[in-house]
């Protein structure tokens, strides 16, 4: 009983000394740019005003990470601003992150190969996420996408476990391979506010069914929904007011073997097309380019251009994810999985 109390008294001791030279528990001062919070690196910036989440190693990382958005050295509270680049590369001890308001980036491969990750908290001050950021987090499923981030990143969850993504009004672009390989993928719903959709951003998302592209979209990049295999309808909707033409280029749906329906609503129909299709946007599908629909006026939604900037076109469970068929397709040992970057595919046929 003395030891016992003995020993909780000189702990007692050790953290009012701790606390009267500013440095709070949990802290370890590595060197002059480097400190360990919670078991946590983070260094300076090379101001020396803030902090930003340095490079960690897996024999390091503990299961849980809580990111902190401040820490008190020796009296002066130094913010963090930033999860900096390959901050927790190959981390596969991790599995849980929890990332506080006040971080505003989160730089390339930051998570990436953390494939035990599966419980993410992120802020919503959260404005840019870097390349490859998320990449072969294949045990990721779900992701709130914060509401100032304006761009997907190359890469970003190329070959994650993300089973539905709602992609929040604001972003404007989804940058190249963004979601390639997302097997389990089965919902997605595109904003209003989107721009652009990039090269292969949702190649080999098995899973996925439906897509519907909205008036705002000006391109759809080479082979942006190739080898989605259940892929059975795309609908690209345009409001009757609208003059932003889509163009869909060379293989945009090659090799969706399940592709049924390609529907254009628009309300300019005729010698003048809203939606501009590659010859070989279809390459290697049942699907041609003559079996496109154009509705006509009247089954265009009436109040389409009445719209409102904001205002959601079409009801919440566009998204709504085929839980069965998801799980059956990302653990399905049957199936190879497919080419890592598949090339253009050319005709074997000349023209004549």
């Amino acid at each position: 009983m003395k030891r016992f109390s003995f020993i909780l008294f000189m702990s007692l001791l050790l953290c009012n000394a701790m606390a009267q030279e500013g440095i709070p528990m949990g802290l370890v001062i590595i060197d002059s740019l480097h400190v360990r919070f919670n078991g946590v690196r983070y260094a300076f910036e090379e101001d020396l005003k803030s902090l930003y989440v340095d490079v960690n190693y897996n024999d390091e990382t503990p299961t849980k990470i809580d990111i902190v958005n401040k820490i008190q050295i020796e009296g002066k509270v130094y913010p963090v601003k930033r999860v900096g680049a390959r901050a927790f590369y190959g981390c596969r001890n991790i599995t849980s992150v929890m990332i506080p308001s006040g971080i505003e980036f989160i730089d390339s491969s930051a998570f990436r190969w953390c494939v035990n990750l599966s419980n993410l908290s992120i802020s919503s001050d959260i404005k840019r996420i870097g390349p490859d950021c998320f990449r072969n987090c294949s045990n990721l499923r779900n992701f709130h996408f914060p509401s100032k981030v304006q761009v997907i990143s190359n890469g970003c969850f190329r070959a994650s476990g993300l089973m539905s993504a709602v992609i929040p009004e604001g972003v404007v672009e989804i940058g190249s391979y963004a979601f390639e390989g997302c097997k389990s993928l089965a919902g997605v719903r595109l904003p209003n506010s989107l721009k652009k959709i990039g090269k292969e951003a949702f190649a080999n998302c098995w899973a996925l069914k439906n897509i519907f592209i909205h008036d705002q979209v000006r391109s759809v990049g080479e082979g942006a929904f190739m080898a989605c295999r259940s892929l059975e309808g795309a609908i690209f909707v345009k409001v009757m007011d609208s003059r932003i033409k889509t163009i869909v280029a060379a293989n945009a749906f090659a090799e969706c073997k399940a592709l049924k329906d390609v529907i254009c609503r628009t309300g300019r129909v005729g010698n003048v097309k809203d939606v501009i299709f590659h010859e070989d946007s279809f390459a290697g599908c049942n699907f041609v380019v003559d079996n496109i629909k154009y509705e006509t006026p009247e089954g265009v939604n009436p109040n389409a251009s009445k719209r409102k900037k904001g205002d959601s076109e079409f009801d919440e469970d566009e998204a709504t994810v085929d839980v069965d068929n998801a799980e059956r397709l990302r653990t399905s040992k049957t199936v190879e999985r497919a080419r890592k970057d598949i090339g253009v595919r050319k005709n074997a046929k000349k023209k004549k």
